[in-house]
């Protein structure tokens, strides 16, 4: 370890810090030596042990530009321009990961970015502890920086900096194709009953490799991936492009093992100070939907218990539409946001984005970002900040049956409810044999009432239950309904 006088690589020009609670600022030196760090009147100091020194100052209101000196002896760091406000770390999958310059109408985007109170800092994506030292930066938002930023945490802060007027740091930790067990630690999933799958399945798999032939996966998969950045660098689509190679192989290095970036990433960014989480995932758990609920829920006590707060805000995005090819019977993706609305009712202090009607039917990345980033941003303002926001499409509220009609009542529904079609559709009904069949649909104020003359004794209904649903319901502020089913 060097005995040079550093700071963690998160604290650099430009950063956002936290308003309104305790600043920690760590970082390294040698031993015994005294550091003292200052911002504004505030100082605080502390010793190095072992290596590490680290202090917490006292909290403070927005505002900014400030200086942001940490000195030990002779040796001095200087952080300017400096803002205090709120920071959101952006986790998940590539979803999350994707970035403004490959979203819908980028450039029209990037030339009006300009929000000096907007800042980017980007964890380095490590896949293993190589031992080497990897920085990141603070980038202020503006057009020719705005290009790499997540465009899910730009439009998220750009909406939160109109209505607040506060600056807004956006630390990206994320990484596509990532499972949700790859960001939690290994004794959380090994300790429980069900989630142990995923350390077990991955260690079946490593121990059965010898390192010769884990080489010659890797060396074999990123010559794939290189033919295959190459022929998109020369323009090639379709067919002549091919297929971006997936899955990468799975070994001890691999950034999909599980526990793995919990411990190359997300450690790396604790405990800076946060006001919440935004979180986009699921995607690569679609396979064990029935685990996602619970695995979400160790995951959110996880990282909450790793900044030191139980209550910190943790939002996230339900999946959209999408006809995954890999899910013939079209019930995974179903399923997984089913899960995902179990945690939003199930855990304190979640919410989820309904973003149903933002996907694309043969792309698993949906370019358009602005509506995910907003309807999140809207979110916070109503759960986080207090504002009287509306945010929710209708939620299925209760069902009653008359006769044989099914009356579906839903909630966040005040300004009515209209179907972008004309006609109502994505609902299905059951009998007492589960049987669902497509059903006619028809708006009465707050509630849709559902009948087929195939089922004179309706049971149960369900909406937008497929992976890529044909879906009509919103309400009168143009949010979807999020789908759902309700039991026999």
């Amino acid at each position: 370890m060097s005995t040079k006088l550093q700071a963690n690589a998160l604290f650099t020009d430009h950063m956002v810090l936290q308003r309104e609670r305790g600043i920690p600022v760590w970082g390294t030196g040698t031993d015994g030596v005294t550091v003292t760090v200052r911002l504004r009147e505030a100082s605080a100091q502390a010793v190095v042990r072992g290596g590490e020194w680290k202090v917490t100052l006292p909290a403070m209101q927005a505002g900014g530009p400030y200086e942001l000196t940490v000195e030990a002896g002779e040796d001095k760091l200087t952080f300017r321009d400096v803002l205090v406000g709120d920071v959101w770390l952006a986790g998940g999958q590539s979803n999350m990961e994707w970035r403004l310059a490959d979203s819908l109408n980028a450039e029209q985007e990037a030339a009006a970015a300009d929000y000096p109170l907007v800042r980017y800092y980007e964890v380095p994506r490590v896949a293993y502890d190589d031992g080497q030292e990897h920085a990141g930066a603070w980038a202020v938002c503006a057009p020719e920086t705005v290009m790499q930023f997540t465009a899910v945490g730009y439009h998220f802060a750009r909406k939160l900096v109109g209505a607040l007027d506060v600056p807004i740091g956006i630390v990206g930790c994320n990484w596509g194709g990532t499972s949700a067990s790859c960001w939690v630690p290994e004794e959380a999933l090994a300790s429980d009953p069900e989630l142990r799958v995923y350390i077990d399945v991955y260690k079946e798999k490593v121990s059965q490799l010898d390192p010769e032939t884990a080489k010659k996966e890797e060396d074999d998969y990123q010559a794939a991936l290189d033919a295959w950045v190459r022929r998109e660098s020369e323009g090639l689509k379709g067919t002549e492009l091919g297929d971006f190679p997936w899955p990468p192989p799975l070994n001890e290095r691999s950034f999909l093992r599980p526990n793995g970036l919990y411990g190359t990433m997300l450690r790396k960014a604790m405990p800076y100070a946060i006001k919440g989480f935004i979180y986009y995932q699921g995607e690569s758990d679609a396979d064990r939907p029935h685990l996602y609920d619970r695995l979400m829920a160790v995951m959110i006590e996880q990282w909450r218990q790793d900044w030191g707060d139980a209550s910190l805000p943790f939002l996230f995005v339900q999946l959209p539409g999408y006809a995954d090819p890999y899910d013939h019977d079209g019930v995974n993706w179903p399923l997984l946001r089913e899960a995902q609305q179990r945690v939003s009712e199930r855990v304190p202090n979640t919410a989820m984005a309904v973003i149903l009607d933002c996907g694309e039917e043969n792309d698993i990345h949906p370019r358009d970002k602005r509506p995910v980033g907003e309807r999140l941003g809207g979110i916070a303002l109503r759960e986080v900040y207090g504002r009287d926001v509306a945010c929710y499409g209708p939620f299925f509220k209760s069902l009653a049956i008359v006769g044989s009609k099914a009356i579906v009542s839903f909630s966040h529904a005040e300004s009515g409810l209209v179907s972008t079609s004309g006609e109502v559709l994505g609902f299905e009904l059951a009998g007492e044999d589960g049987h669902f069949v497509k059903a006619d649909a028809a708006i009465s104020g707050s509630t849709v009432v559902v009948s087929s003359p195939d089922v004179a004794a309706p049971a149960a209904v369900r909406y937008a239950w497929a992976s890529w649903p044909t879906a009509t319901l919103y309400n009168g502020l143009g949010l979807p309904a999020a789908p759902f089913r309700t039991s026999i």
